[in-house]
């Protein structure tokens, strides 16, 4: 079982207590009354005292009713009928040439055309082909004139008058099926025109059922408390109106919220990064949204509920989004504004006014938390501007809306939309290195730091182990530029190459860039190939066991420890081989890398742009394009045919344009490796 895996069992354990202490703050810390009446009626029994409106209301039409009253509507819309003016004559003219054919009798086709053509002056439908689609009573034709369904002219009446008329005049009966084929119906539905008419007549149906004013009588004294009675109940005490006849419903509301907690576990169980299996990290989460409970619960028992559940979602959105969100990339949402969406909803149910409540602790709070993931100066800024921005729309939207939860523009108003942006963005930029130190948890700012040159790894890495900072450096260089081609990452590509080999920095001296003349000094030389490839080996867990030390985000350490995914030190292991007895047995698998295999793609850049520097420096300054280029080829294939990509995306057509980026970088740079370097790969 890894380290990791030893962890999650008390992540679990952490998160059902943290989550216990949530629900348990949610259910005694808010007061539900104002949320529900008091009053429970029972349907079929009387209500002594009758039922007043309290207030205004509207009924709106049930969805049954609305479906009812389309599918009315629809019934009563005629089909429309558009003529073909082309049918007509050509069923006339081809009916007169098929009877001058088949009688020799000239004056009779004649007369059968003109026949024909006078039942196409009336229109023929296919009555079959219009009931499929339409089994209403009334019919618009083209020229705007309403009629009868059953008084239109019908396919089977044309063909059924033509037939007797045929026989009557001794036209052959072989023939006869032939030239009733040709009489087809000219009038057409025109479905367009109809589903137009359709649609028109239901927009214009109306909404509201009945209208309440208030103090009006509902129910009078006695009555029985019917279904129909019940709806406008249910109406009356669902709208948005201040406290009325109240209850307690602590049980119905906490246990909506476990379910709303419930489900922000499911997805963030689904997590984009490892380091969510954090303790760390487990602990930092319930302690933001612990902070925004608490502090919603002392604000909204003041009295000022929205204004509450407005400020402290922020708070809890940006933050989550600083140090979580920017640390999660290539995913469909952010925790910030998934857990936004769960606790509004949850402070939502215990306000009577749960739109305001809902739109202005979320769209605030989203807005704020994207802009400010990065805690950089700009991003501060346009956090606090679109902070204020949106509160101030979301608010007047609310009011012009009609929300009971919206006031009236007035000076508390407006101190409290512009005032309480500027407390949380100012409030998470003040704490943000605090938590990142109390917490041990990297941010966007960390990635920053660590990609300053005065960084203390960065220093201590450039003093004890000069030959591979160098190395890491171009690495970096290779990854990066490779990862902007590609539209990847470039930041961590880049930071990943710089310290991809930190674990060198525990033996240096055993890593030939960093030997002075390694032809008379490299202690290798002495040294069974087992023992060696073990310490060149071991670099890559004491990178990881350094990046952790130093708090590296979690995507950086994932590249230290991918970065050779689970190759071979060749080169030992070739020695290894040549070394072996007759008939003597060699365990290949001390000589292979631990892995796992690169993840993504930036780790699988880092992983050539480690190999290709090595490789192709050692060519030499003298080595030529080409030869260069069949080094970068061949590394690249070699790793493919490996299956060091099999975890990732790197695609074929991706390696190929990372091959000549990594030329083209390595041609710029005049960093030369040791030749023949086999030993630091």
């Amino acid at each position: 079982m890894s380290f990791l895996d030893r962890r999650i069992p008390l992540k679990l354990l952490s998160a059902a207590v943290f989550s216990v202490l949530l629900i348990a703050g949610f259910y005694f810390g808010f007061d539900s009354r104002g949320a529900l009446s008091d009053r429970n009626h029972v349907i079929g029994e009387p209500v002594t005292e009758g039922i007043i409106a309290v207030h205004d209301f509207t009924i709106p039409f049930s969805s049954g009713e609305l479906q009812e009253m389309a599918s009315e509507a629809e019934a009563s819309i005629p089909i429309f009928l558009v003529r073909n003016e082309q049918v007509g004559p050509n069923s006339s003219e081809q009916i007169q040439n098929l009877i001058a054919l088949a009688t020799e009798n000239n004056e009779l086709a004649r007369y059968f055309g003109q026949r024909v053509s006078s039942l196409y002056t009336t229109g023929i439908i296919d009555i079959e082909a219009l009931r499929t689609t339409y089994d209403g009573s009334h019919a618009v034709t083209d020229n705007g004139s309403a009629e009868n369904i059953s008084e239109l002219f019908t396919l089977a009446e044309a063909r059924d008058g033509i037939r007797l008329d045929l026989q009557r005049r001794g036209v052959l009966h072989e023939k006869i099926p032939m030239i009733l084929e040709l009489i087809v119906p000219d009038l057409e539905i025109d479905y367009q025109e109809r589903e137009a008419a359709v649609q028109e007549h239901i927009a214009n149906l109306p909404v509201i059922k009945r209208e309440f004013q208030t103090g009006e009588e509902i129910l009078p004294p006695g009555g029985l408390f019917t279904e129909e009675i019940s709806r406008f109940w249910d109406a009356m005490v669902l709208s948005p109106v201040g406290t009325q006849g109240i209850v307690e419903h602590n049980i119905a509301k906490t246990g909506i919220a476990v379910l709303l907690l419930l489900l922000g576990f499911l997805f963030m169980s689904k997590g984009h990064g490892s380091f969510f299996f954090s303790i760390s990290d487990v602990f930092l989460l319930f302690t933001i949204w612990g902070l925004t409970m608490g502090l919603t619960i002392l604000l909204f028992r003041s009295g000022v509920r929205e204004l509450s559940v407005f400020s402290f979602t922020m708070l809890g959105a940006s933050l989550t989004s600083v140090f979580f969100d920017s640390r999660l990339r290539k995913k469909n949402m952010n925790y910030a504004w998934f857990l936004a969406a769960i606790f509004a909803a949850m402070f939502a149910l215990v306000s009577p006014h749960p739109m305001a409540t809902f739109f202005m602790g979320f769209i605030p709070a989203c807005i704020v938390s994207a802009a400010i993931k990065d805690l950089s100066d700009r991003g501060t800024s346009t956090a606090l501007i679109l902070g204020i921005i949106s509160s101030i729309i979301v608010y007047w939207l609310l009011a012009t809306a009609g929300s009971s939860g919206s006031m009236q523009f007035d000076s508390v108003v407006w101190i409290a939309l512009v005032g309480l942006p500027v407390v949380i963005v100012g409030t998470v930029k003040v704490i943000g290195h605090p938590f990142e130190v109390l917490f041990h948890v990297a941010t966007a700012r960390t990635y920053e730091r660590l990609g300053n040159d005065n960084h203390p790894l960065r220093e201590l890495l450039r003093r004890e182990a000069r030959g591979t900072y160098s190395h890491s450096l171009l690495v970096g260089d290779l990854a990066s530029s490779a990862a902007e081609e590609l539209g990847v990452d470039e930041k961590l590509a880049k930071l990943g190459g710089v310290f991809h080999d930190i674990g060198k920095m525990v033996n240096p001296g055993m890593f030939i860039e960093n030997i002075s003349n390694p032809d008379e000094n490299n202690p290798h030389l002495f040294m069974p190939p087992a023992e060696s490839a073990k310490i060149i080996i071991d670099h890559v867990c004491n990178g990881v066991e350094l990046a952790g030390k130093h708090h590296f985000p979690a995507d950086i350490a994932d590249i230290i420890e991918q970065h050779h995914g689970d190759t071979s030190a060749r080169f030992f292991l070739e020695k290894a081989r040549r070394e072996i007895p007759p008939g003597g047995e060699l365990d290949e698998a001390i000589f292979h890398y631990n892995g796992p295999k690169p993840q993504t793609v930036e780790a699988a850049l880092v992983m050539l742009a480690d190999s290709v520097s090595s490789a192709v420096k050692g060519l030499g300054n003298t080595a030529s394009y080409e030869e260069k280029a069949a080094v970068v080829s061949r590394i690249i294939q070699e790793k493919a045919d490996e299956g060091q990509f099999d975890q990732c995306k790197l695609t074929g057509s991706m390696q190929t344009r990372a091959a000549h980026v990594f030329m083209d970088v390595l041609n710029q740079s005049d960093y030369e490796r040791v030749k023949d370097y086999p030993y630091g790969n």
